[in-house]
């Protein structure tokens, strides 16, 4: 399992360990681990790095999800968007400035949070294989801005 994966969420320094190619990985890993059907909404932190987003975002998208922007807020914003949405999962994107580094966190239907017990490693090992293949027709982005 990547070293930037710990029991609960994903950590690193942008342009250092966590490229956007390897968070474009963690958005395509994400759309094929969860059911078939479904967007996944992301929502950041105000501290949250554009560049980590958008790219999450796209990677997402490539894999045919669609993708809902819930903006800026925390895990309750998230929790509200993915009830009202239905969605087929989450991502929360923040930054530790403890650390300095950026932290992106997952979840599944309902909201909940994916961790080394219930998928997390499945996760990683998509990542790091890194043996995607684009959907046949890139998912939708909208904004409930």
């Amino acid at each position: 399992m990547s070293s930037m994966f710990s029991s609960y969420d994903i950590r690193g320094r942008l342009g250092e360990s966590l490229t956007n190619e390897y968070v474009w990985n963690v958005g395509k890993a994400l759309a094929d681990w969860l059911p078939l059907d479904g967007a996944v909404v992301v929502v950041s932190k105000s501290n949250a790095n554009a560049v980590v987003i958008k790219a999450l975002i796209e990677g997402l998208r490539l894999q045919g999800r669609n993708v809902i922007d819930g903006g800026q807020g925390d895990e309750q914003t998230l929790v509200q968007i993915s009830a009202a949405s239905r969605t087929a999962g989450g991502v929360l994107v923040s930054h530790d400035d403890l650390q300095n580094v950026e932290a992106i966190s997952l979840f599944q239907d309902n909201a909940a949070a994916i961790n080394i017990d219930n998928g997390l490693q499945d996760i990683a090992a998509l990542v790091d294989a890194g043996n995607f293949v684009p959907a046949a027709v890139k998912g939708d982005l909208t904004s409930i801005l």
